[in-house]
């Protein structure tokens, strides 16, 4: 599903029209129906006005994802940088990690 079939979806799932969208992110009524005609695309500014508008992630509105939000993560900033890591890595070095992180568990807490 491409960009214009999701903002059509939008609009109709929220029953608003073309002309109220337009009103409420300050563009002209042409603008919309362009881009639900496919003769215009979004810039990456008015991309941002849109998933913020109808709370809907970029890739959701993009087509490049079914799921309209991401699903909430309790990890913080690092335990999210070391898994970005991890996945990183080729499998035999995430083997590596596992073990160096299961001798750093296993040295006395106060080493």
């Amino acid at each position: 599903m491409d960009f214009s079939v999701r903002l059509k979806d939008l609009l109709e799932e929220k029953n608003l029209t073309q002309k109220q969208l337009a009103f409420d992110l300050h563009i002209a009524s042409s603008t919309v129906n362009g881009y639900l005609k496919e003769y215009r695309e979004p810039d990456f500014g008015m991309l941002i006005r849109l998933v913020q508008y109808f709370d809907v992630t970029s890739d959701y509105l993009l087509g490049l994802s079914e799921e309209k939000k991401p699903a909430p993560s309790s990890l913080d900033a690092a335990e999210a940088r070391l898994i970005h890591l991890y996945r990183s890595l080729l499998p035999e070095r995430q083997e590596m990690l596992i073990e160096q992180a299961n001798f750093y568990r296993s040295l006395p807490e106060k080493f």
